[in-house]
Protein backbone atom coordinates (compact mmCIF):
# COMPACT_ATOMS: atom_id res chain seq x y z
CA UNK A 1 0.00 0.00 0.00
CA UNK A 2 1.43 3.24 -0.96
CA UNK A 3 2.35 5.73 1.95
CA UNK A 4 0.31 8.43 -0.14
CA UNK A 5 -3.29 7.77 1.02
CA UNK A 6 -2.75 7.71 4.77
CA UNK A 7 -1.28 11.04 4.49
CA UNK A 8 -4.23 12.82 2.51
CA UNK A 9 -7.05 10.79 4.92
CA UNK A 10 -4.81 12.59 7.69
CA UNK A 11 -4.27 15.87 6.23
CA UNK A 12 -8.00 15.76 4.67
CA UNK A 13 -9.84 14.54 7.47
CA UNK A 14 -8.05 16.86 10.42
CA UNK A 15 -8.46 19.68 7.53
CA UNK A 16 -12.20 18.70 7.08
CA UNK A 17 -12.25 18.55 11.09
CA UNK A 18 -11.07 22.00 12.25
CA UNK A 19 -12.66 23.87 9.45
CA UNK A 20 -16.00 22.61 10.55
CA UNK A 21 -15.28 23.16 14.01
CA UNK A 22 -14.14 27.07 12.76
CA UNK A 23 -17.25 27.82 10.69
CA UNK A 24 -19.12 26.51 14.44
CA UNK A 25 -17.46 29.42 15.90
CA UNK A 26 -19.81 32.62 16.25
CA UNK A 27 -16.55 35.05 15.11
CA UNK A 28 -15.49 32.63 12.22
CA UNK A 29 -19.83 32.26 10.95
CA UNK A 30 -19.70 36.24 10.90
CA UNK A 31 -16.28 36.83 8.90
CA UNK A 32 -17.99 33.75 6.15
CA UNK A 33 -21.87 34.85 6.34
CA UNK A 34 -21.54 39.00 7.07
CA UNK A 35 -21.17 40.63 10.33
CA UNK A 36 -24.01 40.12 12.56
CA UNK A 37 -24.86 36.67 11.53
CA UNK A 38 -25.22 33.87 13.99
CA UNK A 39 -25.38 30.33 13.39
CA UNK A 40 -28.29 29.01 15.00
CA UNK A 41 -27.32 26.34 17.85
CA UNK A 42 -28.43 23.53 16.21
CA UNK A 43 -26.02 24.02 13.00
CA UNK A 44 -23.67 25.07 15.47
CA UNK A 45 -24.16 21.24 17.33
CA UNK A 46 -23.92 19.63 14.32
CA UNK A 47 -20.75 20.81 13.04
CA UNK A 48 -18.63 20.52 16.09
CA UNK A 49 -20.21 16.81 16.25
CA UNK A 50 -18.75 16.73 12.16
CA UNK A 51 -15.68 18.60 13.35
CA UNK A 52 -14.75 15.86 16.14
CA UNK A 53 -15.54 13.24 14.26
CA UNK A 54 -13.36 14.06 11.57
CA UNK A 55 -10.19 14.39 13.94
CA UNK A 56 -11.11 11.26 15.25
CA UNK A 57 -11.04 9.37 11.60
CA UNK A 58 -8.01 11.39 10.93
CA UNK A 59 -6.38 10.03 13.97
CA UNK A 60 -8.00 6.19 13.54
CA UNK A 61 -5.91 6.37 9.73
CA UNK A 62 -2.95 7.81 11.61
CA UNK A 63 -3.22 4.66 14.06
CA UNK A 64 -4.06 2.34 11.57
CA UNK A 65 -1.25 2.99 9.59
CA UNK A 66 1.75 4.36 11.88
CA UNK A 67 0.74 1.83 15.04
CA UNK A 68 0.92 2.71 18.52
CA UNK A 69 4.61 4.63 18.51
CA UNK A 70 4.41 6.71 15.20
CA UNK A 71 0.88 7.41 14.50
CA UNK A 72 -0.21 10.07 17.36
CA UNK A 73 3.34 11.71 15.77
CA UNK A 74 1.68 11.05 12.57
CA UNK A 75 -1.58 12.62 13.68
CA UNK A 76 0.21 15.47 15.32
CA UNK A 77 1.77 16.70 12.17
CA UNK A 78 -1.44 16.58 9.93
CA UNK A 79 -3.01 18.26 11.88
CA UNK A 80 -0.32 21.09 12.39
CA UNK A 81 0.01 21.22 8.61
CA UNK A 82 -4.41 21.34 8.43
CA UNK A 83 -4.15 24.23 10.80
CA UNK A 84 -1.56 26.06 9.35
CA UNK A 85 -3.53 25.84 6.08
CA UNK A 86 -6.83 26.76 7.53
CA UNK A 87 -5.28 29.60 9.45
CA UNK A 88 -4.11 31.49 6.24
CA UNK A 89 -7.28 30.60 4.65
CA UNK A 90 -9.08 32.54 7.20
CA UNK A 91 -7.21 35.49 7.38
CA UNK A 92 -7.10 35.72 3.74
CA UNK A 93 -10.40 34.21 1.88
CA UNK A 94 -13.07 33.41 4.74
CA UNK A 95 -15.74 32.97 2.44
CA UNK A 96 -13.43 29.66 0.62
CA UNK A 97 -13.31 27.69 4.33
CA UNK A 98 -16.50 25.52 4.30
CA UNK A 99 -16.23 24.47 0.68
CA UNK A 100 -12.81 23.36 0.78
CA UNK A 101 -12.96 21.93 4.29
CA UNK A 102 -16.10 20.07 2.89
CA UNK A 103 -13.64 18.71 -0.39
CA UNK A 104 -10.66 18.04 2.23
CA UNK A 105 -13.11 15.62 3.88
CA UNK A 106 -14.51 14.12 0.89
CA UNK A 107 -11.18 13.77 -0.20
CA UNK A 108 -9.91 12.19 2.97
CA UNK A 109 -12.64 9.84 3.33
CA UNK A 110 -11.60 8.65 -0.30
CA UNK A 111 -8.12 8.21 0.55
CA UNK A 112 -8.89 6.31 3.76
CA UNK A 113 -10.80 3.84 1.83
CA UNK A 114 -8.39 3.72 -0.92
CA UNK A 115 -5.83 3.14 1.38
CA UNK A 116 -7.26 0.13 2.94
CA UNK A 117 -7.71 1.59 6.40
CA UNK A 118 -10.80 0.70 6.43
Amino acid sequence: MSGVFYLVAVFGLSYAGFGALSVAMQRHYADMHGRGQEAPPALRRRLQAAGAGALVLAFAAAELKGGGGHGPLIWLGGMTAAALALMMLLAYAPQRVARLAQAAGVAGAIAFVLGGLA
